[in-house]
């Protein structure tokens, strides 16, 4: 897939983490120690090295407390919640499942099973089968779909990550959506397939913060401008002067996505591979030039630092998902795609739900309900960028590097 300049040569000791790493998970655990970050110049996102020192636990956990900008955690009371097991159901989505579907709030749950479990899994894209449902999706609930991306929810759809390894397709398919890759997509942010989110009382307010007024899809002179819902039950804030537009153009079928938004350079972060149960999982800690774990990255450490010959790389900032504590008593679910609220963790087959993924050392960031932004690593090519991975990053540490507005053109 689109990747990042290696800091080091591939076959470098840097490039595979050692088997004593630990789990960065559940917010309460105790990060490992760690080496100080490694400075290679042309480096941008690379993987840092772990420690297999045989310290005791506590010469460990004095060190880290007293390390500059590492992360440090307290003690878990309990997990989440009950880690009780349970069987799947069925998941396989028929035409008549989406049929009784009449808004998007609905519509992108199911939409997230289809893509998850079947389209994405099965590589039927382009297929009949979804060209069948996404009409149906049109019909009911409004929008047309782009590149495989329901225009309704564009802001949610975007957010669509790796559940594994990906390949690029060799197609016309944009970078942007999953359509242009091959390999299982997962959508970890999306507010309609967490059930703690849905627990909330209306009068908290939204889910979602979309940070772009205006997506457009086609030429710069003749754009489609991408007509995203302001749908009630969605529970999406969207920035002053959105307008939802109406109407249709035919360049909406174009490969090349604009928008106007604020970045930061990728220079001086770093990347570390996280595990669950001693297996790989497609997230990464995101770690600053203060060597402090300030956000995560959506992929596998070896995808994000492989080589590549274009940039320079930038993140760019999409919207914020709201950040609550799981609920303890919200029952476990027996559909692979639902997730806690936060950062969910994919275990190759489903969504982890007593535990997730920390998102950032909270010893260093302030914790808040909206702190935690929703950003693209971008990598320029030419005048125009590709999509890398989707990432989260602490807002004290996205501000810090001064970001300015862009003009963003995707392909």
């Amino acid at each position: 897939m689109s990747t990042i300049p290696p800091s080091t040569p591939k076959d470098s000791p840097s490039k595979g983490l050692s088997s004593a790493w630990a789990p960065f998970f559940s917010r309460r655990q105790r990060s490992p120690r760690k080496s100080e970050s490694i400075s290679q110049p042309g480096g941008l996102i690379v993987p840092k090295l772990t420690s297999r020192s045989s310290d005791s636990d506590e010469s460990r956990s004095m060190r880290s407390s007293r390390s500059r900008g590492r992360p440090s955690f307290k003690d878990m009371m309990n997990r989440l919640r009950s880690s009780s097991s349970v069987t799947l159901v069925d998941e396989a989505l028929q035409e008549s499942d989406f049929k009784q579907i009449h808004n998007w709030y609905l519509g992108f749950d199911r939409y997230n099973q289809l893509v998850t479990t079947q389209i994405s899994q099965s590589q039927s894209y382009p297929s009949e089968e979804f060209s069948r449902i996404s009409s149906i999706l049109t019909k009911n609930c409004g929008g047309n779909f782009i590149h495989g991306l329901p225009e309704a929810v564009f802001d949610l759809s975007l957010l669509w990550c790796p559940a594994g390894e990906l390949k690029r397709k060799d197609s016309q398919e944009p970078s942007w959506s999953w359509s242009g890759w091959e390999g299982q997509v997962n959508f970890p942010f999306d507010p309609t397939n967490a059930p703690d989110l849905h627990r909330m009382p209306k009068s908290e307010g939204e889910w979602l913060k979309s940070e772009v007024v205006q997506y457009r899809v086609g030429p710069q002179l003749e754009p489609y401008t991408v007509r995203r819902e302001k749908e009630r039950e969605l529970r999406i804030q969207y920035p002053p002067y959105f307008h939802a537009p109406r109407g249709y153009d035919a360049s909406v079928d174009s490969n090349t996505l604009q928008f106007s938004a604020y970045t930061i350079p990728a220079d001086g972060f770093t990347a570390e591979q996280l595990r669950h149960n001693q297996k790989l999982i497609p997230c990464s800690q995101l770690i600053n030039e203060e060597n402090q774990h300030c956000g995560v990255i959506m992929d596998l450490e070896e995808s994000i630092s492989a080589p590549s010959s274009t940039g320079p790389f930038e993140f760019v900032l999409l919207s914020r998902n709201l950040r609550r504590e799981p609920l303890t008593g919200t029952r476990r679910p027996v559909v692979s795609t639902v997730h806690p609220p936060n950062t969910p963790i994919w275990d190759g087959a489903r969504f982890v739900w007593d535990q997730e993924v920390v998102d950032f050392d909270e010893d260093v960031f302030s914790n808040g309900p909206w702190k935690v932004l929703n950003v693209i690593l971008i990598k320029w090519v030419g005048d125009h960028a590709e999509r890398v991975a989707v990432a989260r990053i602490h807002e004290d540490a996205w501000l810090k590097q001064n970001p300015v507005k862009k003009e963003i053109v995707l392909k």
